[in-house]
Parts: C-alpha cells; structure tokens; sequence
C-alpha cells in the first residue's frame, strides 16, 4: 500500500515539499500582488467586512469595513476569474494525491486565498476548528489543500493541526448561547493543543489535511502578510447535508457536476456512521470564518 496513503489515514495530513515549481509561485504571486494594488485603490463601500458570500462569487474579505488602509485577510474563489488558480485547483501532481487519499473520486469543493496579516495584527488567527463542522456530508472523504506561496515557518503563524484527531469526536463548534462560531473550546474540551504538529515548508510545499482534523494558527511575527491558498475536495459520492453557501447542488446541479475532475455523476450518495452536527443556528449566514469566530 503506498506509503503517502498509510501516513495519511493514520495522521489526517500529508505534507509533500517543492510539489509546485517556483516559476509557476511567482507568476501567482505576480497576479496576487497585482490585484490586492488594485482592491486597495478601490473606493466601493465595504459592508460586513466584505464577508456576505453567494454561489461562484469571487470576492475580498476585510478586517473592518473602512475603506481607508485596507487589511485584507482573503480572496474567495479566486479561482473564478484568474485562469492561473483554476489551472492550479485541477494540478495533476495535487489531483493524483487528492484521488489516492479520497478513494478514487475527486469533486472540487472551494477556493480561498487567506492572507496571514503581519505584527500579530488582530484578525488573521484562526482558532481551533474542524472543517467538518462547517460542511457535514454523507460520508467524510472531504479533504483541504494547502499550497504555500512563501516560506512559511513557525514565525509566520503556520498551518498547525493535531494528529490522528481525525479519527476521534466531532467537537461542538457552538458558542454557550447556542450559536454556531465555528471554533471549539479547547480548555472546556480538555484538548491538548501541545500536541499540534506545525506545518512548515518552503515556498511550493503543499499539504492535504482530512476535514475532520484539528487544525488552527497563530499570529505572524513577521513584517509581510503571508499568503496561503486553501482549494478543498470531496469524492463524488460525497453529498452535502448542509448548505454552506459553496457550490450547492440545489443551486446550480449542472455547476456541481461540471466541479467532477476525476470520477462518474451520480445521485446516489455513500452514507457512513460519521458523527455531524448541524452548524444551525447562526447569528449571520454564509459569512468567513473569521467573523463566525469573532462572535
């Protein structure tokens, strides 16, 4: 049995160095410094912190709704408008891996561009959290892709997760009052985050990590915003339960189909015994995770 696939079912991640090559990082770099020029010239009003998404949008997010300095913290779908990133989501060396670890299928799911805000400025961390929580599917061959577009070391706030929590409960991503805020409580949980390992890699390393993983990070010590792009995947007979404003089968059927990149349509969905929980209710819908976990 291959070796990446055996680490990876044991862990709930995979990290593979240098899987993208680095003239193809900095014509995407290129790209991103060019259109994050641009939103910061824009004068358009800001309302909820740009957050409100809908289905195949392409939008920023911001820290505040000030349209004076702005702090971007992430381009949703960034692959709907730049042919580089949808070319990037549909990468041979990342779909080979992708279709080994989900079992022969792969479905695209999202895409964000996450921007990791520099000086420990407020807002860019990301505390504990299960991907699962927010999307709850059939079965649970859901996974996320990190591609690293810079170094990224334990002083730029890396992607840490805690392994083989994958394999154990589904933690309540609700607030006291109910109110889902997508982070668990992790002293009211007794989880131990020292165990976390941190994801770190050069420019070009890309990780794959199980949606049911515990994962969050920390500040960034350094002077630059760090950028990371987050493309998630599904197996095709993966159906979701919940509608959490991605790519919807009720919404648009044909769109979803047209997101298979490896694998037949079908309307039969795989159920396996998977622990959910609803991410109902919510104080606002369809908005990032960082303003779900501001609340």
């Amino acid at each position: 049995m291959d070796k990446d696939f055996i680490f990876y079912k044991k862990k709930g991640f995979l990290v593979k160095k240098k899987l993208i090559k680095l003239n193809l990082v900095q014509k995407i770099n290129k790209i991103i410094l060019k259109e994050i020029n641009k939103e910061k010239k824009s004068k358009k009003k800001i309302k909820d912190q740009g957050g409100t998404q809908s289905y195949n949008n392409y939008h920023f997010v911001y820290t505040s709704n000030s349209s004076k300095n702005k702090e971007i913290l992430r381009l949703n779908n960034p692959q709907n408008k730049h042919k580089i990133f949808y070319e990037l989501s549909r990468n041979k060396k990342i779909i080979s891996i992708v279709k080994k670890l989900l079992g022969g299928t792969v479905r695209f799911h999202l895409g964000k561009l996450n921007f990791k805000l520099p000086n420990k400025k407020k807002g860019s961390e990301i505390a504990w959290h299960q991907d699962w929580a927010f999307y709850p599917h059939t079965n649970d061959d859901l996974l996320t892709v990190g591609i690293y577009l810079e170094d990224c070391n334990e002083k730029n706030g890396p992607l840490k997760i805690i392994p083989e929590s994958h394999k154990k409960k589904l933690y309540s991503h609700h607030k006291k009052d109910k109110f889902f805020v997508g982070k668990i409580d992790t002293k009211l949980n007794k989880i131990k985050t020292k165990n976390a390992v941190a994801l770190t890699g050069s420019a070009g390393t890309v990780v794959f990590f199980h949606c049911r993983s515990i994962h969050g990070s920390g500040n960034n010590h350094m002077n630059s915003s760090r950028p990371l792009i987050l493309f998630g995947y599904r197996a095709c007979d993966a159906w979701p339960i919940f509608n959490d404003g991605n790519p919807h089968p009720e919404i648009d059927f044909k769109n979803y189909d047209k997101n298979i990149i490896i694998g037949e349509k079908t309307i039969k969905p795989r159920s396996v015994n998977v622990p959910v929980i609803i991410p109902l209710p919510k104080k606002k819908h369809f908005v990032s995770i960082y303003q779900l976990q501001k609340n």
